[in-house]
Formats: structure tokens, sequence, C-alpha cells
């Protein structure tokens, strides 16, 4: 760990890396094929349409059409259900730790944005990074390349402890759609302007510790998949040069108000449907075992 930290440090001036929750969406690494909204020169050609669009999508967080654009209330809190290919996980979001990053998590889980998607980045006791969805949705693609502002520092919240949640990063207001999933040894995490916990996973942690880590990071760190080919290639890069990586099928959102009197009625539906699903997965592993044994 000391060694890789050491490693990660010589090259810290490289713009595509973050040295605490590794790679957001460097420009560089899309290959030319992403519109990225934040650029001056992009927003010259184009107006306000990459806006618009981000706009939209916000708007129609919960399917209707006149929903604001900052729907929840502070105590507003959200209930993650996802099945994965180690096995079902449940996350816990918190709007009162981080608005803007629950609102654009929340909202990315309930569009369907990371189903089927891979975690492409396993750091073994460090970090799980996920966040580069295979939707061919044009306005999902736009919102979820759409940065938001940075959220206050938490220190009541630090240091990050295992199965916490925040987004990657590349810079001051850089948040976009890509994810990590903390570690065992993760406790420095937590000082960059984008790494404001906004939830943590409360159910299947041992599934997360599963995922496969044997690429290693990033190259030159390790062997595990580039960017700029996931962006590129989508899922077929993944599963022709890696196919042990493990991945997200699909994920259920519940969102709650503190304030309202269904909280309980929310968490007993939520921990029946982690059994629903834990039972599922067991039944899948049953029969690839019987085909292979029979």
């Amino acid at each position: 760990q000391q060694r890789w930290q050491s490693t990660m440090a010589d090259e810290i001036d490289d713009p595509g890396v973050d040295f605490h929750g590794g790679m957001g969406d460097d420009p560089d690494q899309l290959d030319g094929e992403e519109v990225m909204e934040d650029d001056p020169e992009v927003k010259e050609i184009m107006g306000d349409e990459v806006d618009d669009a981000a706009d939209e999508q916000r708007t129609n967080i919960r399917g209707s059409g006149n929903a604001p654009k900052s729907v929840g209330s502070d105590q507003e809190e959200a209930i993650v259900q996802c099945d994965t290919s180690a096995g079902p996980i449940t996350m816990h979001f918190y709007r009162s730790w981080s608005p803007h990053g629950y609102d654009r998590a929340t909202t990315l889980f309930e569009k369907g944005y990371f189903d089927h998607s891979h975690f492409f980045r396993v750091v073994e006791h460090f970090l799980v990074q996920f966040g580069i969805g295979y939707t061919t949705d044009k306005e999902l693609k736009a919102f979820s390349q759409s940065t938001i502002p940075d959220d206050p520092k938490r220190p009541e919240l630090l240091p990050f402890k295992e199965g916490m949640m925040s987004f990657a990063g590349s810079g001051p207001n850089s948040r976009s759609s890509q994810m990590f999933i903390a570690y065992d040894r993760a406790g420095g995490l937590g000082q960059s302007p984008w790494e404001t916990p906004f939830g943590k996973v409360t159910s299947g942690l041992e599934n997360v510790k599963n995922f496969y880590k044997g690429y290693g990071d990033m190259p030159p760190w390790g062997k595990g998949p580039q960017q700029g080919p996931i962006h590129s290639r989508g899922a077929s890069y993944i599963e022709s040069d890696f196919p042990l990586l493990d991945k997200f099928e699909t994920c259920s959102v519940q969102r709650m108000n503190q304030s309202t009197g269904s909280n309980n009625l929310v968490i007993l539906s939520s921990i029946v449907l982690s059994v629903i699903l834990g039972f599922g997965y067991l039944q899948r592993k049953k029969r690839k075992f019987n085909k292979i044994t029979y």
C-alpha cells in the first residue's frame, strides 16, 4: 500500500489522476467522442443546449415534467438495492451529507444509468470505482456528463470508513457520474473538494469486498482497464479484455423523507427486497453448479 501510494504521488501532476478518489472524466481520455459542456469553445458553439438537456433530466427525476430541479429536502434519504455479478448490495444515501452529490447519485440510479456497467477499477484495501455507463439515451448521457458543484466538507464523517461512498473527480466542481466505494485502508480519503461522502453500503459489503481484484489498478500502476476505451468501446472492451471484472445487474431506488411516517415501511420493504435478491442470486448459482456437475 505504501509503495502504491508513493507511485501515485509521483504522478500527481497528471490531470487525469485523482490520488485520493481515482480518475474522473478527464476530457483527454474521452477520445473526442463525448461533449464536455464546460469547455468554453463548446459553450460558444452550442449555447445552452447541453445545460438545457441536463436541466430537463433534473426536472424529470420522478417521471413528472414539473418537478423542481432540487426535489429533495435536506432530510431526504434513499435506499438503493442493486444486484451485481458478485451478489446483492444495499446502499443508503443521505441528502444531509451532500445535497448535490445525493441528488446526482440518486437520479442516476433511478434512471438506470449504472445498470449492467462494470466496476472498472478495483484496488485491494483502497477502493472500487464505477460510473461509466453504457446508455444509448442521448439525454441521459448528456446529464451524466454534466458536472455539479462541490458540497461543503463534512469533517464529522471523516475518516472514510469501509463501505462509505463518494464521487471521483479531477478538480473543483468536477463531479459527474463516477463514484467509488471505500475499502478498509481508505482513511486518507476526503481531503479533495469532490470527496464529500453521500452514502454508504449497508448490506452486501462482503460482496463488494469480493469484487475481482486480479487486474489491479489502471496502468501504469496495474493492469486494469483504461477509461478512454470504456467510453469509446463500451461494454465490449471490458468483456473482451477484462472478462473477470464484476458489474451491476439492475438497481431499484426508494426515496424517503424523514419528516414522514412511512420510513419503517420503506425500510421493511428494502429488507424484504434484499432477501429476495439474495435468494435469486443463490438460485442462479445453484443452477450454474448443477449444470457443471451434471
